[in-house]
C-alpha cells in the first residue's frame, strides 16, 4: 500500500493535523522555534580567545543552549510519570487508544487543554459587551431616540 500526498496539500500536511489526531498542531508557534548550531563552538572560541586553556574552556561551557525553544508542559520532569504511564498503557494494549483514554485525558489537562464549556446567554451578552467597550453607551441613547422617532 502506498500513501501519497499531492503537492498542493504539502503545506496542509505540515501546518495541520489529521482529524483523528488528539493533539492538534499549533502552527503559530512553528516560527518561534530556534536552534543555534554554532552556540557551543562560538562560546568555546570566545573562551580560547580570552587566553584560557582548552581544559578550562571545556569545563566552563554551559550545559544547555540558552537559545533553544523551551519544551512544552508535558516534557517537564514533574509530568514524566504521567507520560510514562500513558506510553506503558499504549504498549501494553497493543496501541488500542480506547483502553487508555483516562491517561490521555490526564495528559490533555496537564498540557492545558480545556473542554469547551457551554455558555449561557448572559455570559455571551457579557462577553459581547466587554468586546464592544465604550460603544455600548450608544445603546440606551438609540433606545430612547427610537421611542420618539416614528418610522413610516
Amino acid at each position: 500500500m502506498h500513501v501519497a500526498i499531492p503537492p498542493e496539500k504539502w503545506t496542509q500536511s505540515v501546518y495541520s493535523t489529521p482529524d483523528s489526531c488528539l493533539a492538534k498542531a499549533e502552527a503559530e508557534k512553528l516560527s518561534s522555534m530556534s536552534f543555534d548550531p554554532s552556540f557551543f563552538s562560538s562560546a568555546y572560541r570566545q573562551c580560547i580567545g580570552r587566553g584560557h586553556s582548552h581544559k578550562d574552556c571545556v569545563s566552563s561551557l554551559p550545559a544547555v543552549d540558552t537559545k533553544l525553544t523551551p519544551a512544552g508542559p508535558l516534557a517537564t520532569p514533574a509530568n514524566s510519570a504521567e507520560m510514562a504511564s500513558a506510553v506503558a498503557c499504549i504498549s501494553e494494549n497493543g496501541g488500542d487508544i480506547d483502553k487508555c483514554t483516562s491517561h490521555f485525558d490526564a495528559l490533555s489537562k496537564l498540557a492545558g487543554y480545556k473542554e469547551e464549556e457551554k455558555k449561557s446567554s448572559m455570559q455571551k451578552g457579557s462577553e459581547f459587551a466587554s468586546k464592544a467597550g465604550w460603544k455600548m453607551l450608544a445603546l440606551p441613547v438609540a433606545y430612547v431616540g427610537l421611542k420618539f422617532i416614528k418610522i413610516k
